[in-house]
């Protein structure tokens, strides 16, 4: 009888080795697949990153989708006295991205200059102050790049001359 038990048993560890055996191949054949994949997604996203900034060589209106680096640039400082009244357009303006580009293309379709709790809205955040105070200062980010023009304190538009935008009024000169 212990015979038996003990025969039983050394089948069951066997069979127990094959079936580890057998979920470790199968473990390092996943993580092959999974690397391999891993190896393809960051390809394709270098490749729409090149292709995006190839797109803003060409069309600067027109460039990627994810919310990048370029967010935090700062073009001419709000304060200076110098061009204080005087909506500067700089040359090259910089890459539009996530809710930059967002929010540029939504003034660009508004028939009004809009307020940052009205942009925040319309593009479907939560209507929380710190969501207003982030789009504010975005907004103020795109003044400063020439992107948008802020008509009177907190109202926004787009600026003349984007992508073929004149604004409230304003003549279009691209």
């Amino acid at each position: 009888m212990v015979t038996s038990l003990l025969t039983k048993l050394e089948r069951a560890e066997e069979s127990a080795r094959q079936q580890c055996a057998e979920l470790s191949r199968q473990m390092e054949e996943l993580q092959e697949r999974l690397a391999m994949a891993q190896r393809r997604l960051e390809r394709l996203a270098i490749a729409r990153e090149e292709l995006t900034a190839l797109e803003s060589a060409d069309e600067p209106a027109e460039v990627g989708r994810g919310e990048a680096a370029n967010d935090d640039h700062h073009g001419a400082s709000h304060g200076d006295p110098e061009t204080a009244g005087h909506e500067e357009v700089p040359q090259e303006r910089p890459a539009l991205r996530g809710l930059r580009k967002d929010a540029v293309v939504l003034l660009a379709s508004s028939d009004q200059p809009l307020r940052a709790r009205d942009v925040v809205r319309a593009l479907g955040q939560q209507d929380v102050r710190g969501q207003v105070e982030g789009m504010r200062a975005r907004l103020k980010r795109l003044v400063d790049d020439g992107w948008l023009a802020e008509r009177e304190q907190g109202l926004f538009t787009i600026a003349a001359g984007v992508n073929g935008f004149g604004g409230e009024g304003s003549a279009a000169t691209s």
